[in-house]
């Protein structure tokens, strides 16, 4: 089969970069191993986050660095059999946070998540699918007092740039949450400019579909080799075999091993993530996430029932389950609010695709002529996924894009060595 363009994951990165070459009238295949949106996509607490364009960093203080070594926090574990395997990628992360390095995410943030929400209306409108998504922001907790001064520093430098965020009183928490238990609190900080998903594969389905109204295809098959051959790119599948002039992956936290194979090796890392649904007990409810900052874990209302997620896992992408930071916040989350029995059989896993300088790499695989690579938004591609997708589409098809792509450039790697 031959396209003008391939396009390798349909998670959210994915689907839309699809989209906007297909509104640039570039003809246009989606490949995925499973069914859009089933992926990293789907496991993620729903923010669309418009303030968070502060980049997360390794901790540096040496407080900070004993208590995650001695597994002492829930926020952050790993697996000492993963050691050897992830500790590179650790080390890079730690080095590039710093205050120069966060410095510059922060600048490079600022135009993609300034899009974000106008990106996903856009596609929201023409998938008909707005009914998925809230307009109330999310809140972070506080139990204690000590992280309440950078919450205030954060908000300030927030409303600089333009962005609804504020403290709230414990009155003004009850009354957008009145089923939390605000006794066990100090503060409360209220982002209120984002959107959030009841459904976050639901909203990349209605994408694919509208991708596919548009005239694109989508093919369910594993990926299993690329190759350039005379003046294309090919893609092997279990399904047919592709090829294009142009291809883009997109493969989320599968990227890297697709461009190890190729030729490109790029310094990506995974941060493993599990979530859980639970039913809320009684008349319980949550209107919006919220975040238990000094524990380390977000509940946010779904569909299927409040989906607890976990912080942060350092491993292989393939080593085994370990949801025991699942099992270690559980019991505090009930603290706060009324969360009855499972309504999954077991944990849900995934993994998020990080770079060292947490910024992701969009733009052409350098001395690699017609592939472009759009993956590596840590926590943030089911976020910017329409905005990247966008600037994406506009680099593959000679657009003036909306912003410098430079900062995004893989090359900013290849430069390093």
């Amino acid at each position: 089969m031959a396209n003008d363009a391939l396009v390798l994951g349909a998670g959210m990165a994915g689907v839309a970069t699809a989209i906007h070459l297909l509104k640039r009238g570039v003809s246009v295949t989606l490949v995925d191993r499973r069914e859009p949106g089933e992926e990293t996509s789907y496991g993620n607490a729903g923010i669309i986050q418009r303030e968070g364009i502060h980049p997360y960093l390794f901790p540096r203080d040496l407080r900070s660095i004993i208590e995650v070594a001695l597994k002492l926090r829930t926020d952050a574990d790993y697996h000492f059999s993963s050691l050897p395997a992830v500790a590179p990628f650790l080390w890079r992360y730690f080095m590039s946070s710093n205050k120069d390095s966060a410095r510059r995410t922060l600048a490079a943030n600022i135009p993609i998540f300034a899009h974000c929400l106008e990106a996903h209306q856009a596609l929201m409108d023409e998938a008909g699918s707005s009914a998925l998504v809230a307009k109330r922001g999310w809140i972070r907790l506080f139990r204690e007092t000590a992280g309440i001064a950078g919450a205030e520093t954060e908000a300030r430098e927030l409303r600089e740039l333009g962005i609804d965020a504020a403290m709230i009183t414990m009155q003004e928490l009850g009354d957008l949450e009145p089923h939390l238990e605000k006794a066990k609190l100090e503060g409360a900080l209220h982002y209120r400019d984002p959107w959030t998903c009841s459904d976050p594969g639901a909203l990349v389905k209605s994408y694919a579909g509208l991708f596919e109204k548009l005239g694109g295809t989508f093919i369910q098959a594993e990926i299993t080799g690329i190759a350039r051959r005379d003046g294309k790119w090919s893609v092997a599948t279990t399904g047919p075999e592709l090829s294009a002039e142009q291809v883009a992956v997109t493969l989320g936290p599968w990227s890297k091993r697709m461009m190890d194979e190729a030729g490109l090796k790029l310094p990506m890392g995974v941060k493993r993530g599990y979530h859980q649904h639970f039913a809320a007990e009684g008349n319980a409810y949550l209107s919006r996430p919220v975040l238990d900052t000094d524990v380390g874990y977000v509940m946010a209302p779904m569909a299927r029932g409040i989906r607890l997620t976990s912080g942060a896992e350092f491993a292989r992408q393939d080593a085994p389950k370990t949801p025991v930071q699942l099992r270690r916040v559980l019991p505090q989350a009930r603290e706060l609010f009324p969360l009855g029995e499972s309504v999954d059989e077991e944990p849900w896993l995934g993994s998020r695709p990080v770079f060292p300088d947490m910024l992701p790499v969009v733009g052409p695989a350098p001395g690699m002529a017609g592939l472009w690579l759009h993956f590596g938004h840590a926590h943030h591609g089911f976020t910017l996924g329409p905005a990247t997708g966008e600037l994406t589409a506009q680099m593959m098809t000679g657009e003036t894009p909306f912003c410098d792509p430079a900062p995004y450039s893989p090359q900013r790697f290849t430069r390093a060595r």
